[in-house]
């Protein structure tokens, strides 16, 4: 399905499963889902998965590591 995602809903735009996700942050899935219900992590749903923008992902990640507040 995120192969999908990548080639035909949104062309530029790369997706990471909740898995790949969570294995970026090193973070469980449950953190993760609450990152979602408070809007800090942006996400598509799509029969019931959902799948996060790679670039955002790698962003919020570099604002971590240089101890700058996410936006």
């Amino acid at each position: 399905m995120s192969e999908f995602l990548n080639h035909h809903r949104f062309k530029d735009e790369i997706w990471m499963t909740t898995n790949e996700a969570q294995q970026f942050f090193k973070v469980s899935r449950s953190t993760l889902y609450r990152w979602c219900q408070t809007k800090l992590v942006p996400y598509t749903l799509m029969g019931g998965t959902r799948y996060f923008p790679k670039h955002f992902i790698e962003t919020l990640m570099g604002q971590y590591l240089n101890n700058k507040p996410f936006e």
